[in-house]
């Protein structure tokens, strides 16, 4: 049978703090910090949490949107933490200075813009790639191919300047891109991907293994320092420009250093020699190109342990550098000395932070780093210039202020299983093991609260229990109150239908001068108008005549008389003001009187 598939095992120790990005984020909306604790909770966490009269009070700050309802919410649920941590669906540790950096900002304005607008600090934390089933961090499989394909172009560029190439639009020479750079390098060329060494190489995402109870990620502050120190006039060292950007202080959930083989996953080659006689040159990549494992890893040994050595020797010169860290990675590069001649052991660089110059190649001219040199005092734009190496380095720390005790980001042991056992390293897993106290101090911890925390979920949903109990019951009294008067309504209309019934059978009976009464009084205008005044309006207009217009005359007198408003006689000085008299008079007219 042909072989045409090599497959390794490979496990991932990180060295330093590892962040790769997902673009999405830990938001102050679903998490507080407590106890140098991150508690991540969700909206069902959140709504078991809350009483009823705490969920009426959220609703009333989420119902009016503004600038300030950010700040309020932030508020709100960093004073309710103690209800809300029993039902955190994940926990992270915090460094002490973050901790200290969110309790000084949640809740509050950062600073001002321009015209005394308040700008509100949202306090995201970048979070660091994990897989959504169990939340547990992953390393991409394309940040790790990024990093072997970096070394592998570096190895074949062999510290060789760019080249000219003409333009195809102009004709005219210029200097290669990085495209045309990785074609010339590995022999393919755009629109012949297939001749591309890298994809015989595939390169699964690392899953988290590691069974222990230790935290799984870490909350950190990122911050800028300059590689060499830069002094004014008076001997003052003067900070890089990030420094003095509070914006630039983000927050990133890492994985942790020295987390002993924490990641493994898959490494794949497609072995084509094996099928060359079969298949035309021109359909496979050239057979220096296809890398062994043992050629991967030596590789990668040879681009990044030279880079992993000089910064942690310009950390230490500047005194950046964690000294614990420092002392550990020093004794590890030289008891894994044979293991990376021999390619079972290789070093990687991925994620967040892990410096151009791990990033991209080696040679005159071909890194070329854009360096921001601050604004222009009269234009106000961004100046900047280019370089072949960054002029500062973005470190892990504590708070934005630390100088000392800082780590560099992205930095992982890599080990190759051979024959489906692991390497033995007892150093690696004695440095790891050494680093744990703080963890195992904060694990021990979270575990002492998991009674106790059980013991609040269960009173939140008893508590809920008998809320949706009242709920149902006030709902089912409203119900019985609702019937109640849909049926009241009911009978109430019915009783005026027949009313209304009896009242036009007794019309039907009655004359045809006391049905036009009737009808000309329930249909009156002016509710307020006396119904005497409206049934003179009526005879006035001609309505009756004859029998039936003195008997709606007499009606009239009666109605007069019962409101002793019937006056044939008046002792009033001018009679003509007397409106009871005058109006006596016009209806005694109207009779023909």
């Amino acid at each position: 049978m042909t072989h045409f598939l090599d497959h390794y095992t490979l496990r991932y120790t990180p060295l330093s703090p590892v962040h790769i990005g997902t673009d999405e984020s830990y938001e102050p909306t679903n998490y507080i910090i407590d106890d140098n604790t991150l508690y991540e909770f969700d909206i069902e966490g959140a709504i078991n949490a809350l009483t009823a009269k705490d969920r009426s009070e959220l609703d009333k700050i989420v119902s009016k949107p503004n600038a300030q309802m950010i700040k309020s919410v932030q508020k709100f649920f960093y004073d309710k933490r103690d209800a809300l941590k029993p039902w955190a669906i994940n926990t992270i540790p915090v460094l002490e200075g973050v901790a200290n950096f969110y309790n000084g900002r949640v809740g509050k304005v950062v600073n001002h813009e321009g015209g005394g607008r308040e700008v509100i600090n949202n306090l995201e934390i970048n979070r660091c790639a994990y897989n959504p089933v169990n939340r547990q961090p992953v390393l991409f499989g394309s940040s790790i191919k990024g990093a072997i394909r970096t070394a592998l172009l570096n190895h074949h560029n062999k510290n060789q300047a760019l080249q000219k190439t003409t333009d195809r639009r102009t004709g005219k020479l210029r200097t290669e891109d990085n495209k045309e750079l990785q074609q010339r390098l590995l022999k393919y060329e755009a629109g012949k991907f297939h001749l591309d060494p890298l994809r015989l190489v595939s390169v699964a995402d690392a899953n988290w293994v590691n069974q222990d109870d230790l935290p799984k990620s870490k909350i950190c502050m990122t911050v800028n320092r300059k590689k060499h120190k830069v002094v004014d006039e008076n001997g003052t060292e003067r900070p890089s420009q990030s420094e003095g950007n509070q914006s630039l202080n983000k927050l990133l959930e890492c994985v942790p250093a020295w987390r002993y083989r924490a990641f493994s996953g898959q490494l794949t080659l497609q072995n084509i020699n094996s099928i060359r006689a079969d298949l035309p040159s021109s359909k496979l990549p050239e057979s220096k190109f296809c890398y062994s494992m043992i050629d991967i890893a030596k590789i990668c040994s040879s681009f990044y342990l030279p880079k992993l050595k000089a910064e942690v020797r310009l950390m230490r010169d500047r005194e950046f550098v964690d000294k614990v860290w420092d002392k550990s990675i020093q004794t590890l590069i030289a008891s894994i000395a044979d293991q990376v001649r021999s390619g079972n052991v290789f070093l990687l660089r991925i994620g967040r932070h892990s410096g151009a110059e791990s990033v991209t190649l080696n040679g005159d001219g071909v890194r070329n780093i854009k360096i921001l040199e601050g604004k222009d005092p009269v234009t106000k734009k961004q100046k900047y210039t280019f370089d072949d190496e960054t002029k500062t380095l973005w470190l892990a720390a504590q708070h934005k202020e630390q100088r000392t005790d800082l780590l560099p980001f992205g930095w992982v042991l890599v080990e190759v299983e051979s024959n489906g056992a692991s390497l033995d390293l007892p150093l690696l897993s004695e440095i790891c093991s050494s680093q744990y106290s703080d963890d195992s101090i904060w694990a021990q911890k979270l575990a002492q609260q998991k009674t106790q925390f059980e013991e609040i979920r269960h009173e939140a949903i008893e508590r809920r229990k008998q809320e949706e109990i009242e709920r149902l019951e006030e709902a089912e009294v409203a119900r019985a109150k609702m019937e109640a008067a849909q049926q009241k309504e009911l009978e109430e209309a019915a009783k005026t239908e027949l009313k209304l019934q009896e009242e036009a059978a007794r019309l039907a009976q009655l004359p045809k001068y006391e049905q036009d009464i009737a009808e000309i009084l329930k249909a009156k205008k002016d509710p307020d108008k006396k119904d005497h005044l409206v049934l003179i309006d009526a005879v006035q207009v001609g309505q009756w005549a004859g029998t039936d217009k003195q008997l709606v005359l007499q009606k009239i007198q009666m109605m007069m008389q019962e409101l002793k408003q019937w006056k044939p006689a008046t002792q009033a000085k001018n009679p003509n003001k007397d409106k009871e008299y005058n109006k006596t008079l016009e209806v005694i007219k109207l009779m023909g009187g």
